[in-house]
């Protein structure tokens, strides 16, 4: 309900430049060429090339938005771009990601309806209300109310966001944080 906990309990990836194998490696410089950083825009192409090989999963592909989401999410440095660790990072959250959109597919339609999304919401590491639930539902849905991966993945990496950027605003750990007009601008654009 309303008051039930909203809370993240999502498990961060720790990776460093030495955990990443050569294969990997070579695969990341064919990737992102001479400035060894990838661009949202290459992220997209990346990504797309692999999922719509799929017929597992239902998706017409992933969208600039959720791409954008997903440098914003990890791009530690400020570059606009992902380097070889956090490229790997992401690597291994969607392949965490299509894990979880595979096994909890239970109908095997490829894609979520409502009650397999709130299942996933919370394998992924987040407890939300009834309410919040029916947002995602809402937001990230297509006419039948079914999710397809993009979307998921979308939808994950937003939540994702958000719980680290209420985290860091949170100094205290009051559960509370207030915001000037500047700060909540920046939050909402991320």
């Amino acid at each position: 309900e309303l008051d039930d906990p909203v809370e993240s309990h999502v498990k961060k990836i720790e990776i460093t430049e030495d955990d990443v194998g050569d294969r990997f490696r070579g695969l990341f410089g064919q990737l992102a060429g001479h400035d060894c950083e990838i661009s949202t825009f290459e992220l997209r192409r990346i990504l797309n090339k692999v999922v719509t090989k799929r017929d597992d999963i239902k998706t017409s592909g992933f969208s600039l938005g959720t791409c954008r989401n997903m440098v914003n999410l990890l791009d530690k440095d400020g570059s606009g771009k992902l380097g070889l660790v956090e490229f790997k990072i992401l690597w291994t959250k969607i392949e965490n990601f299509l894990n979880l959109y595979r096994e909890q597919d239970v109908d095997k339609s490829g894609c979520m309806n409502s009650n397999e999304m709130r299942m996933v919401v919370e394998e992924a590491g987040f407890s939300l209300n009834n309410a919040l639930h029916q947002i995602i539902v809402a937001r990230y849905s297509d006419p039948n109310l079914t999710i397809d991966f993009d979307n998921f993945v979308g939808c994950l990496i937003r939540l994702e966001t958000l719980f680290d950027t209420f985290n860091s605003l949170d100094k205290d750990k009051s559960g509370e944080i207030e915001l000037n007009l500047q700060q909540w601008l920046n939050v909402t654009l991320l």
